[in-house]
C-alpha cells in the first residue's frame, strides 16, 4: 500500500511524505521531503530516521514548536487520523478572519485565546467564535 501526505504553510515550511507499507504494516520504503527554516529541516531529518519498522509505531512529534505541529499534522493525515475540529473556511465572521490564519497563528506560538486574538483579531468583537478558537488550540496542542 502506498500512502501519501502533504502539509504546507504558504510562504513558510512544507513537507511531503510517501510511505510504502507491506501488508503486515512494515514500512518498506519512505520518502520525506521538505523546505523551510533550520529548525524545521532538523525536525524533518529526525523524523526521517524514525520512518522504519511498523507504520503505526512511528512516533508522533510531541512538542509545540511549529515544526512539531506541522510534522504531527503530516503523519496524522497520512494515517487518516487528522480530525480537525472546525470545517468552515472563515472562523471569525465579525472580523472576517479565515480559519487558516487562526491555525497558523497557533502553530507559530499563539498558544492562548488571548494571543490568538492579538495576532489575528479573531474573537475580539462578539466572541461567538471563541469556543472554536479554544477547540483548535486544544486540538493543535493536544489538550483534549
Amino acid at each position: 500500500m502506498v500512502i501519501q501526505s502533504e502539509v504546507r504553510w504558504v510562504g513558510r515550511e512544507e513537507a511531503s511524505l510517501i510511505v510504502e507499507v507491506e501488508p503486515d504494516d512494515t514500512i518498506y520504503q519512505a520518502t520525506l521531503k521538505g523546505i523551510g527554516g533550520p529548525d524545521f529541516l532538523r525536525a524533518l531529518c529526525s523524523l526521517r530516521g524514525q520512518l522504519k519498522g511498523r507504520w503505526k509505531d512511528v512516533p508522533l512529534p510531541q512538542g509545540v514548536r511549529p515544526s512539531d505541529l506541522l510534522l504531527r499534522e503530516l503523519l496524522l493525515k497520512a494515517r487518516n487520523e487528522w480530525n480537525y475540529p472546525y470545517a468552515d473556511a472563515e472562523l471569525c465572521h465579525c472580523r472576517c478572519v479565515p480559519t487558516a490564519v487562526v491555525d497558523q497563528a497557533i502553530c507559530q506560538g499563539a498558544h492562548t485565546p488571548q494571543k490568538v486574538s492579538a495576532m489575528t483579531s479573531a474573537s475580539t468583537a462578539c466572541g461567538t467564535c471563541r469556543p472554536d478558537v479554544e477547540a483548535i488550540l486544544r486540538f493543535r496542542l493536544e489538550r483534549r
